[in-house]
């Protein structure tokens, strides 16, 4: 089954602890919020001379509309397939958590602090995994991520349902015969879903496990942050340049198949190792 360890960091990932003080601890849940009114709202008379610049400019040269109506355009079509691209985005912000785990222990490290929270009922082990937890659930893109994701998974669910429905109740009629090209694409998407499931909770897990072993050691924060990077780049996105390179030469799905299970299997032995370490 694809991404099964994965998947349990995946679900991690939006579930606040509210218990776990650790995890509290790194992700900030217990700060009060700091009232910043006022603080990004641009002056009205900055907007107020924005119009009349553009308007001004509109009127020298009517050519601009073109442009007014194109970008609006090109930003909804952004955010049209901003969903398609997060397995393309994931593996960057893999990286962007693997420095920040680093960067979290290494700040505990130096305050001596983390021995203590090392000591907590648990021990280091749980102590890492609920600092990891804390601080993917500190970014700001880990919420975003996992809504677009969902509501992507979701329309293609619905989407599959309804082709499904179309082409039983097309047999059932008669009207067309359930044939291998319906059965194709409806496994097509089942494996479209899976794969993009798989990227970004592999890449997440992968990241964060990542990060864990490089702090695992008495490195400088630099070392760790660079051990931590060559790992992940390893791990997470060698397997996928392999993929593409057999995808290449024909043999598509035996390469994705490789990468994943390569990755999978790789988190699996960095958990192990990782238990085994702390």
């Amino acid at each position: 089954m694809i991404a099964v360890l994965s998947t349990g960091l995946w679900r991690a990932l939006g579930q606040v602890e509210r218990g776990d003080t650790i995890t509290v601890r790194f992700s900030g849940a217990g700060k009060p919020a700091r009232s910043k009114r006022g603080s990004f709202a641009p002056p009205r008379k900055l907007l107020a001379l924005g119009l009349v610049i553009a308007a001004a400019a509109l009127v020298a040269a009517p050519q601009l509309l073109t442009l007014a109506v194109a970008l609006p355009l090109m930003t909804l079509s952004l955010l049209v397939l901003t969903p398609l691209l997060l397995p393309l985005i994931a593996p960057i912000l893999g990286a962007l958590l693997t420095s920040e785990i680093v960067a979290g222990i290494a700040r505990e490290r130096r305050q001596h602090t983390w021995e203590l929270l090392c000591a907590c009922p648990g021990g280091a082990l749980q102590a890492s995994w609920s600092c990891a937890i804390g601080i993917a659930q500190r970014t700001t893109w880990l919420l975003p991520l996992r809504f677009l994701a969902r509501m992507t998974l979701r329309a293609v669910a619905g989407l599959w349902i309804l082709l499904a429905l179309l082409s039983l109740w097309l047999a059932l009629t008669g009207q067309q015969p359930l044939g291998v090209e319906q059965v194709r694409l409806l496994s097509l998407l089942l494996l479209a879903m899976a794969l993009y499931h798989a990227q970004l909770a592999q890449t997440l897990w992968l990241a964060a496990l990542c990060g864990l072993w490089a702090s695992a050691f008495e490195w400088r924060r630099s070392d760790a942050a660079l051990a931590g990077l060559c790992l992940y780049l390893a791990l997470a996105v060698l397997p996928l340049l392999a993929a593409a390179w057999l995808a290449g030469r024909g043999w598509a799905l035996a390469g994705i198949a490789l990468a994943l299970a390569f990755r999978e299997a790789a988190a699996w032995l960095l958990w192990r190792g990782l238990r085994w370490r702390l």
